[in-house]
């Protein structure tokens, strides 16, 4: 089942990467992403990230190195509650 999930995902991302710029003539800027990622364009810089980072958390997932990417990324957060 995790394969059906991450090859939707993949296929999402690569549609947000693709028609971004139709996502943002439909439904508008995004006023923070415009201040923060770029005065203009910044929209569609943001729906661009989304859709990358559903492509490459679809393939960590597929590949089995998800549990990995955020045992590393959260365990200093824990503070020596998580061991591997």
């Amino acid at each position: 089942m995790k394969y059906f999930w991450s090859l939707l995902a993949i296929i999402v991302g690569f549609l947000l990467v693709k028609y971004s710029h139709n996502i943002v003539n439909s439904f508008g800027y995004v006023d923070s992403a415009e201040k923060w990622l770029g005065t203009y364009g910044g929209t569609k810089l943001m729906w661009k990230l989304i859709g990358l980072l559903l492509i490459i958390g679809a393939l960590l997932v597929i590949s089995g190195l998800m549990n990995n990417v955020l045992f590393t990324i959260f365990s200093p957060m824990m503070g020596g509650v998580l061991t591997s």
